[in-house]
Formats: C-alpha cells, sequence, structure tokens
C-alpha cells in the first residue's frame, strides 16, 4: 500500500518541488544546496545535499543499487516481493523521502536547518522502530491483549 502511494505521489507530482511552483514564486533554487533548479530528481538524488543523506543510509543499510531517479528506486524495490526486505526497503526509500520533504519544508518555513548528521540518526531510529514491527509482525509474534 504504501509502495502504491509513494509511486502514484511522483507520478501525479503531489509533492511540489520549486519547478512545478512556478506560477507562485520566481526563486526555484535549490534550499538545500542553494546550486541547482529544484525539481524531483534534483531533490531527492541529484542534490549534493540529498546524495551524502543517500550515501550514508545506503552504506548503513548495505544497499549497493545505484539509484539516480526515483522511478528507479521505486523499481528497486521490486514491489511484487512482499517478503520482509522488500517491505523494509519500501518503508527505508519512503522514509528518507520524507526526511528530505520535512528538511527542505524546515528550512523554507522556519530558516533553520539541522546537520546532515541528525537527520541520518532521525532515519536511524525511526527505521529501526518500523523494521521491529515489521519483523514482529511478520512472524505472528505481535499479541494485543
Amino acid at each position: 500500500m504504501m509502495h502504491f502511494q509513494l509511486k502514484s505521489s511522483f507520478k501525479k507530482h503531489i509533492l511540489k518541488t520549486k519547478d512545478r511552483l512556478r506560477f507562485v514564486q520566481s526563486d526555484t533554487i535549490c534550499v538545500l544546496c542553494q546550486e541547482e533548479e529544484e525539481t524531483h530528481s534534483h531533490l531527492f538524488f541529484a542534490c549534493t545535499w540529498t546524495s551524502l543523506l543517500w550515501r550514508m543510509v545506503k552504506t548503513w543499510l548495505r544497499v549497493h543499487r545505484h539509484m539516480t531517479t526515483l522511478s528507479s528506486a521505486i523499481r528497486g524495490l521490486n514491489s511484487s516481493k512482499n517478503n520482509l526486505e522488500a517491505r523494509m526497503g519500501r518503508v527505508s526509500l519512503g522514509l528518507l523521502v520524507y526526511l528530505v520533504w520535512e528538511e527542505k519544508n524546515t528550512w523554507i518555513f522556519e530558516s533553520t536547518c539541522k546537520w546532515i548528521d541528525l537527520i541520518f540518526r532521525k532515519f536511524q531510529v525511526i527505521s529501526r522502530v518500523v523494521f521491529l514491527l515489521l519483523f514482529v509482525a511478520s512472524y505472528g509474534l505481535l499479541c494485543f491483549f
């Protein structure tokens, strides 16, 4: 379900990057790196800030696949599989997209930024909790009283 929502949100451009909001504002430069126009592919993969976060996450998860677009990342998650590893991969992608989007909006609306290490640490903490819940649910160890 989350995979479908993530995939459809990018196909329909529900997450409006600056290139899609030209009619509202004139500045289309990425707030995270201040180097290039903010598009989906730039914000989530080509941005130097996001690229560093991706490298940290991929190293931690031991992912070796080269992903340059959200479509390739989604395809790489092999949506036909529903095993624990595939589900964890989809959760990781969704969480990373959320954290990048959240940080971008924090920079825009609060004029503050967090160290990339803090964003990565937040990813690790949330991932561990979600992975544990997925693991417990996969093996029927979850009991409700």
